[in-house]
């Protein structure tokens, strides 16, 4: 039986996708985890997939247009070498060149 059977994903089949960590998105959070914590978090997964070799997409939206901030800096800088791709959609997913970057890891746990 294998980890897949099981329903369990590894680092070996598993790709870090992150998506609109920005300003903006930060200040809407309203649960006990503040964005000070949540903003630690993600940087502290960021440097766990880097650790372990995993492929690391990142996204953002509206950046072109001045509609939103780029990625947190601090995040960012847990990210050497991750150009985001800015979209214009709201939903990742339905970004041909988003779709197609998290194809292309090869990941598909």
């Amino acid at each position: 039986m294998t980890t897949r059977d099981l329903g369990v994903w590894t680092y070996e089949n598993s790709a870090l996708v992150l998506i609109d960590y920005q300003k903006e998105m930060f200040e809407t959070i309203r649960s006990e985890t503040n964005a000070t914590l949540a903003e630690l978090h993600v940087r502290l997964l960021a440097r766990t997939a880097r650790a372990f070799g995993m492929p690391i997409v990142l996204s953002t939206v509206g950046v072109k247009y001045a509609i939103n901030s780029p990625t947190q800096p601090a995040i960012l800088a847990d990210l050497p070498g991750s150009e985001p791709i800015d979209r214009t959609s709201m939903n990742a997913f339905e970004d041909a060149a988003f779709s197609e970057a998290v194809k292309k890891t090869g990941r598909n746990g």
